[in-house]
């Protein structure tokens, strides 16, 4: 398995694990307007992201196939910090291991290629799985934002959290 930049095409791959509205917005918080999202969508938004810098999409591939996806940037291009976002691992493969390869590959990436003194990301209370495959690669709480969204009658807090080094 490995990281590898982030194709067009990919985005029809990811467009297909996400199966609820609910899914769609842990992923992707209120980043796109309309679910289901297209692959353009997709594809229109990174473009615009990748022109202004400091943005990196990648995706996990196994063999040939698709099994993961993540983005790596450096909020206000803030060069000393990654910020990890919209990871999401093939629904099929699932509880299998692939989501912590891919935070595995991704902090790699980010330590040696982008330099990162510090690596974090925010996690909704409603994800638990996530919340614990991030713990799994230790990442630890720095603070909970309460009540960041609501979906129907759900109330999400956001998790901050934080790499601790080695």
């Amino acid at each position: 398995m490995y990281l590898r930049d982030y194709k067009e095409s990919d985005a029809n791959e990811i467009i297909k694990w996400i199966h609820s509205e609910r899914d769609f917005r842990l992923w992707s918080f209120k980043r796109y307007n309309d679910y289901p999202a297209k692959p353009q969508d997709i594809n229109e938004n990174y473009k615009k992201c990748i022109s202004e810098g400091h943005f990196y999409p990648k995706t996990l591939v196994d063999g040939e196939r698709v099994v993961g996806h993540i983005v790596l940037r450096n909020p206000d291009a803030n060069e000393d910090i990654v910020r990890l976002g919209f990871v999401i691992v093939d629904s099929d493969l699932r509880g299998k291991g692939y989501g912590k390869r891919l935070l595995q590959e991704a902090i790699k990436y980010a330590k040696n290629e982008l330099k990162a003194k510090e690596i974090n990301l925010g996690v909704f209370s409603a994800n638990e799985s996530a919340y614990k495959c991030y713990m799994s690669v230790g990442f630890k709480v720095k603070r909970i934002d309460k009540n960041v969204l609501k979906y129907n009658e759900e109330e999400w807090d956001c998790i901050e959290m934080v790499l601790q080094n080695d």
